[in-house]
C-alpha cells in the first residue's frame, strides 16, 4: 500500500506516474513510492539475506564455483561471453551518460538527471491507435521482412490468440506463453491505444514466432535459456521502431520515438548493470555478514553511482531498488539475460540490414537452434562469436548513433 495525496494507492500504480507529463506528479510519486518502502525494508532485507545464503550454500554442495558459475551454467553461456558483453558495456557506459545529461538539460536540471525523470516523456506523440490499426501496421511492416511472420500475427488477430485489453483482476504489462499441443501462442496485453501498444505487441508476438521455430523440436527440447529468450522480440522491436522513426512526420514525433527508445535501452544497459554490481557485491558479502536494510541501501547507491556515473544526479537516486525488483527472490542473477537479449537482438538486426533478405533464413534457423545449443553455438548460425568484443560494441553503436540524433534533436528545439 501506498499512501499518496491523501489516499491509498498500490505500487503499480504509483510507478507508473513516473511517465506522467507533470513533473510535479512524478517526483511527488517517487516520493510516495521510497516513503512505502521505508516501512517493510527491514523484513525484506531478511528475505533477501536468506535467499542469497540458501543460494550460496546450494553451491557449495553442488560443486558450483559461484552461483554466477551456477547462472552461466543454467543460461548455456560462457564467462567469457559474459566478459564480453561487460566489458564493451563498460566502454559506452560514457555514452549512455551523455544521453542522460542532454535530457537532464533539456529538462533544466543542471547536475544530471533526477531519477524520478528517467521516464519523463518528450517530444510529441499523441496519436491513437485502435487494435484495427494496430493490426494493419505491423502486417504492413513485417509483410516485408518475412511472409511466415506476417501470417503468424495475421492469425494471431484473426483468431483471437491476443487478449488486448485492462479490465478487473486482469494483471499488468505483457505476455507471451507458447502452446505447443496447438503450436499456437497466447498473448496478453493491456492495449490503450499509444504507439508503445503496437510496439508491445511486435515483442510479444516475436515470442511468438520464436515459439513457431522451435515447436517442430520434441517437446522436452523447446524450452530456450533466459539470454536468448528476448531474441525474436527486441528484434521485432527493431524492425517496427525503425520504420516508424523512418516515417516520422516531425522533429517532434522523431524527438518522442527515439526517446522511448534510448530510455527502453538506458534501463537494460545501466540499470541492469547496476543491478548486477549489487548482487554480486551481494553474494561476496552474505557469507560472512548478515546485510542490513542501511548496508543494502549503500551498496544499492554505489552500484548505481557506478553505472549511470554523472547522468544521474547523485543526490536523488534510488536506494531501495533491491526491495522493487522481484528479480532479486527467484533466479540467480535474473539481470545481465536483459542487457545480453537486447544487444543480440540489435547486433541481428545490423547483420539484417546489411545483407537483407539472405538473413531471414539465418535467423530463423538461429531462432530454431536456441533451444538445443548453448548461446555460443547458436549465435554461429548466424557467424557471430560472443565471445569477441567487438559483436557487442557493433550492438552499442547503434544505440550510440541514437544517442548522437537526440543530443541534435534536443538541442535543436
Amino acid at each position: 500500500k501506498v499512501e499518496y495525496n491523501g489516499g491509498v494507492t498500490n505500487l503499480s500504480a504509483i510507478r507508473n506516474l513516473a511517465y506522467d507529463p507533470d513533473p510535479a506528479v512524478r517526483k511527488s510519486a517517487y516520493e510516495a513510492e521510497l516513503a512505502c518502502y521505508d516501512k517493510i525494508k527491514d523484513s525484506v532485507a531478511f528475505a533477501l539475506n536468506s535467499i542469497k545464503l540458501q543460494v550460496i550454500n546450494e553451491c557449495q554442495v553442488r560443486g558450483y564455483a559461484s552461483p554466477l558459475d551456477k547462472a552461466l551454467y543454467q543460461s548455456r553461456m560462457k564467462r567469457e561471453t559474459l566478459e564480453a558483453l561487460l566489458g564493451a558495456m563498460d566502454e559506452y557506459m560514457p555514452k549512455f551518460w551523455q544521453y542522460l545529461r542532454a535530457k537532464a538539460k533539456a529538462l533544466g536540471y543542471e547536475n544530471g538527471l533526477p531519477w524520478y525523470e528517467l521516464f519523463a516523456p518528450m517530444g510529441k506523440s499523441d496519436k491513437k491507435y485502435t487494435t484495427q490499426d494496430a493490426k494493419d501496421y505491423l502486417l504492413n511492416i513485417f509483410g516485408g521482412f518475412d511472409s511466415q511472420l506476417h501470417d503468424m500475427v495475421e492469425r494471431a488477430f484473426d483468431e483471437a490468440w491476443i487478449d488486448f485489453y485492462p479490465r478487473n483482476g486482469k494483471v499488468g504489462g505483457a505476455f507471451d506463453c507458447g502452446v505447443p499441443s496447438a503450436r499456437q501462442s497466447r498473448v496478453l496485453t493491456n492495449f490503450d491505444g499509444a504507439f508503445g501498444d503496437i510496439v508491445t505487441l511486435a515483442h510479444e508476438l516475436g515470442h511468438a514466432f520464436h515459439d513457431q521455430q522451435v515447436f517442430t523440436h520434441p517437446l522436452i527440447c523447446q524450452e530456450y535459456s533466459m539470454p536468448v529468450a528476448e531474441t525474436a522480440s527486441t528484434f521485432n522491436e527493431c524492425v517496427v521502431m525503425a520504420a516508424a522513426i523512418g516515417d516520422a512526420a516531425d522533429d517532434a514525433e522523431k524527438l518522442a520515438l527515439i526517446e522511448s527508445q534510448l530510455s527502453d535501452a538506458t534501463q537494460v544497459i545501466c540499470d541492469i548493470y547496476s543491478r548486477f554490481r549489487f548482487e554480486r557485491e551481494v553474494f561476496q558479502r552474505r557469507e560472512q555478514e548478515f546485510l542490513n536494510s542501511d548496508t543494502l541501501c549503500d551498496i544499492m547507491l554505489r552500484a548505481q553511482k557506478a553505472s549511470y556515473g554523472d547522468g544521474l544526479d547523485e543526490t536523488v537516486l534510488h536506494p531501495y531498488m533491491w526491495v522493487c525488483k522481484s528479480h532479486y527472490y527467484g533466479s540467480t542473477y535474473y539481470n545481465f539475460p536483459y542487457a545480453f537479449g537486447a544487444l543480440f537482438a540489435r547486433g541481428l538486426y545490423a547483420q539484417y540490414e546489411k545483407e537483407g533478405a539472405a538473413f531471414v533464413p539465418k535467423y530463423k534457423q538461429l531462432l530454431y537452434t536456441t533451444t538445443v545449443a548453448s548461446a555460443e553455438d547458436t549465435a554461429k548460425v548466424a557467424g557471430i562469436d560472443l565471445t569477441d568484443k567487438n559483436f557487442w560494441r557493433g550492438a552499442l553503436d547503434i544505440i550510440a548513433k541514437q544517442i548522437d540524433t537526440f543530443c541534435a534533436l534536443v538541442e535543436k528545439a
